[in-house]
């Protein structure tokens, strides 16, 4: 299939074309950039790009039809490795990347490559990132390593330093309601536009917030936490926590659902910001703009900061496997403690 496929990220095949001319194919990438914005379908045709047997490596253009690309395709190529974070394990675990390096070492069933895709790099443990630095500084022969990663601040430096960066943007509303239609994800082009309009670019946030349930319980959300009279902390982590369960029975689907709503609350509080800063709030929703004005004419712009702060902290916890139960109810405490002591000052 060609990279026309392969919504928004033109500019970083173009690069990625001038690399493979100068001759020097770079042993370690790093695909850095938000979720959901196509970074590991990228990666898959990046590596099809270097197996196709049909067209030259530099022209980076996979054939799409040799039986190294069709391989490729169906995730059965024996020379394309892929490595990820367990569903239950809150970091890439040494001994998946021991697995990965032995098995990157052995000599390439077709061609002359092999190629590893590791996702989640930033959830690698100290441990893990020793175990793979010694493959990564003398990678065998022919072999290329893509590491995906949404922040290279959580990653080692030493792992940092030895690769090439490739900053990854969110996609545009054009081609992210063109990805929506592509993977038949939205029933016609207008419902694709609504959602790329919400979805800021990502994938996994326009398809969260086309669910009813979640836009009722964000907005019943957000007006509590903007209701002049205040919430009780324990009936709003109650709440919480049972909308999440109600996200379904496996791990992954209730934590993606936490992921977004802490994700929904971040964005939040950043509007506020934006309204004190006389900017317009990053957001389309009407109800949004006025809960953001409510909250805005009575908090000090330190007390919004440590808000979003403690967002992204519950966010950082969350992937660390926290429990969920103990992150609601800690989370609800601490806005109820900052939004009442922002209260208490401007009483004073």
């Amino acid at each position: 299939m060609p990279w026309g496929s392969i919504r928004g990220h033109d500019q970083v095949v173009e690069t990625l074309r001038a690399v493979m001319h100068s001759g020097r194919v770079p042993h370690a990438l790093i695909f850095a950039g938000p979720e959901g914005i196509g970074k590991n379908a990228f990666a898959t045709r990046l590596a099809q790009a270097l197996l196709c047997t049909r067209s030259p490596e530099h022209r980076l253009e996979p054939c799409g039809q040799c039986p190294s690309c069709l391989q490729v395709q169906a995730g059965s190529h024996p020379d394309l490795l892929r490595v990820a974070k367990p569903e239950d394990r809150s970091e890439l675990p040494i001994q998946a990347m021991r697995e990965l390096c032995r098995d990157l070492g052995l000599k390439p069933m077709s061609g002359h490559r092999r190629i590893a895709i590791i996702e989640d790099a930033q959830t690698m443990s100290d441990e893990a990132a020793n175990a793979f630095l010694k493959t990564l500084e003398e990678p065998p022969p022919g072999a290329v390593l893509i590491l995906l990663t949404t922040s290279t601040e959580l990653m080692l430096d030493t792992i940092l330093s030895r690769c090439r960066v490739i900053r990854f943007e969110p996609l545009n509303e054009s081609d992210l309601a063109d990805v929506l239609i592509d993977k038949g994800l939205a029933a016609s082009p207008q419902e694709a536009r609504r959602l790329a309009h919400w979805g800021d670019g990502s994938v996994e946030r326009a398809l969260g917030l086309a669910d009813p349930s979640f836009l009722k319980a964000r907005r019943e959300l957000l007006d509590a936490l903007a209701h002049p009279n205040g919430f009780d902390p324990s009936a709003l982590a109650r709440d919480l926590h049972e909308f999440i369960q109600e996200a379904g029975k496996e791990a992954t689907l209730r934590r993606r659902r936490a992921a977004l709503l802490l994700d929904e609350l971040a964005r939040f509080f950043r509007g506020v910001l934006w309204c004190n800063a006389g900017l317009v709030p990053p957001t389309p929703d009407p109800d949004d703009h006025a809960a953001i004005e409510r909250l805005g004419t009575r908090l000090e712009p330190e007390i919004v900061f440590l808000l979003a702060e403690r967002c992204l902290e519950a966010h950082y916890q969350l992937e660390r496997m926290a429990y969920l139960p103990a992150l609601w109810d800690a989370l609800a405490c601490d806005f109820d403690r900052l939004l009442h002591a922002s209260a208490s000052k401007s009483v004073q």
